[in-house]
C-alpha cells in the first residue's frame, strides 16, 4: 500500500527504466527512431544523424528538444561492467526541415546497423 507521499522506485519486472509514482508508471524519455545520416544525393555526412521523435510533427515542436541528450542503447555479445547493454550518447543540434525531424551529433558516430533502430531522447538539460 502506498502512503500519501509518492513512492519512487524502479519497477523490478520491467526492462525499461520506468518510475512508479503513486502507482502509475511514467517514462522519463521520449521515444524516437534513427532515420539515417544527413546526406545529399551523392554525399553522406556520417557525423550528423537524423532522428524522428514520437509526436513531434512540426518545426516549432522540434525546437523544444534542441540541446536535449540522446541515448542509443544496444546489445553486445560480451559483458563489460557486468552488463551486455552499451550506450552511445549524443545531443540534438537543430531541426531538419519542417516535419519534426531533428539533427543530432554523437560522441562517436552511430553505426550503420543502428538505422531504423530505437533511440531515447532524455528530457534534460531543461531550458524551461
Amino acid at each position: 500500500h502506498l502512503s500519501d507521499q509518492a513512492a519512487l522506485f524502479v519497477a523490478p519486472s520491467r526492462t525499461t527504466p520506468d518510475i512508479i509514482m503513486g502507482g502509475e508508471s511514467c517514462r522519463l524519455y521520449v521515444r524516437g527512431i534513427i532515420l539515417g545520416y544527413k546526406r545529399a544525393r551523392t554525399n553522406q555526412t556520417n557525423h550528423t544523424s537524423l532522428i524522428k521523435l514520437e509526436n513531434v510533427n512540426d518545426k516549432s515542436a522540434a525546437d523544444f528538444y534542441l540541446g536535449k541528450k540522446l541515448c542509443y542503447v544496444y546489445k553486445a555479445k560480451t559483458k563489460k561492467k557486468g552488463t551486455v547493454f552499451r550506450t552511445s550518447w549524443g545531443k540534438v543540434t537543430r531541426a531538419h526541415g519542417t516535419s519534426g525531424v531533428v539533427r543530432a551529433k554523437f560522441k562517436k558516430n552511430l553505426p550503420p546497423s543502428s538505422m531504423g533502430g530505437k533511440i531515447r531522447c532524455m528530457l534534460y538539460p531543461s531550458n524551461i
